[in-house]
C-alpha cells in the first residue's frame, strides 16, 4: 500500500498517475455508487494500479457505503492479496482480475446488482439504447450464462474460480458492459469516473427501457446513431463533481482527512 493517500485525489483527474490518487478516487466511487443506488450492501468497484498495471486496488469485504482508505487492499491479477493484512477480500475479486488480464486498456471495473439489470438479464430482451448517456454501450451488452453449478468447485452463481473468471471476461469481450443472468452486471472504464458514469447510465437506460416496453415498440438508437452519440458525449467531469457533492452532503465522514477528500 502507498503512504499519504489522504493527500491525493482531491481534484477530478481522469488519468491519475499515482496509486495514492486512484485510491482516493476508489473511496469516492464506493460511496457514490452506494449513494446513487447502484450498490446496496453488496457490490464492489476496483481500479488498476497506475504504478504497477499487474495489480489493482479494491476494498476488503465490506458494504461499499462504509469504505475508507484503510479498507483498501492491493491484489494481483489472480486475485491474491498482496497487502499484509488479516482483512478478508471479496470472494468475487476474481472477476476484476480476469477482466484486467484480458483487457489491458481497462482501468476500472464495477460489479453490481441493480434490480432493473437483473430483471432484464432473465428475459430474452437485449439492452436497447434509448437515451444518449448510455450510447457508450453501442457495441452491445452481452449476457453471461455459463455458471458452474455442477462441479465440486461450484460456488453457485458466484464467480470465485479462475476458470469462471476467464469465462466472464471472454463474454464481456470488447464491450463496455455485460449482464450476468439473475446476478447483476460488470461495467468497465478507462478511469474510475468513466466507469461510474457508465454504470449509472446503464442502470438508468434499462430502467427507462423496462418502463417503455409495455407501451409498444421502443424506438431505440441504431448502432450508427449510438456510436455517433457516444463520440459526442462529454467526459465524466461534470457528473463526477455532481456525484461527489451529493455524497459528501449525505456522508459527512467524507469531510475527514482519513478519506483524503477534504479539499475536493
Amino acid at each position: 500500500m502507498v503512504e499519504n493517500a489522504e493527500s491525493k485525489g482531491d481534484q477530478y483527474n481522469p488519468d491519475p498517475g499515482t496509486a495514492s490518487e486512484v485510491m482516493a478516487q476508489l473511496v469516492l466511487a464506493n460511496r457514490i455508487l452506494a449513494q446513487e443506488g447502484i450498490f446496496d450492501y453488496l457490490g464492489h468497484v476496483s481500479v488498476r494500479n497506475p504504478e504497477n498495471p499487474q495489480t489493482f486496488f479494491i476494498s476488503r469485504s465490506l458494504a461499499p457505503e462504509q469504505v475508507t482508505l484503510s479498507d483498501l487492499l492491493e491484489l494481483n491479477l489472480d486475485g491474491d492479496v498482496l497487502t499484509q493484512t488479516r482483512m478478508r477480500p471479496y470472494g468475487e475479486r476474481i472477476i476484476h482480475g480476469a477482466i484486467y488480464r484480458a483487457r489491458p486498456n481497462v482501468k476500472a471495473v464495477v460489479h453490481a446488482h441493480p434490480k432493473p439489470l437483473v430483471i432484464l438479464s432473465v428475459t430474452d430482451i437485449p439492452v436497447r439504447i434509448i437515451q444518449h448517456p448510455a450510447s457508450v454501450f453501442y457495441e452491445g451488452v452481452p449476457v453471461y450464462d455459463e455458471y458452474d453449478l455442477k462441479s465440486p468447485q461450484s460456488s453457485g452463481m458466484l464467480v470465485k474460480t479462475k476458470e469462471e473468471g476467464e469465462r466472464v471476461a471472454r463474454t464481456l469481450g470488447k464491450a463496455r458492459g455485460m449482464l450476468m443472468r439473475g446476478h447483476g452486471c460488470n461495467v468497465v472504464g478507462q478511469s474510475i469516473p468513466h466507469a461510474v458514469q457508465a454504470v449509472i447510465a446503464l442502470r438508468d437506460n434499462v430502467e427507462m427501457q423496462l418502463v417503455a416496453q409495455p407501451f409498444g415498440q421502443v424506438k431505440c438508437l441504431s448502432y450508427e446513431e449510438a456510436k455517433i452519440a457516444s463520440e459526442a458525449l462529454a467526459g465524466p467531469e461534470r457528473g463526477w463533481g455532481y456525484w461527489v457533492s451529493r455524497v459528501k452532503k449525505a456522508m459527512p465522514d467524507l469531510q475527514e482527512n482519513e478519506v483524503g477528500l477534504s479539499r475536493y
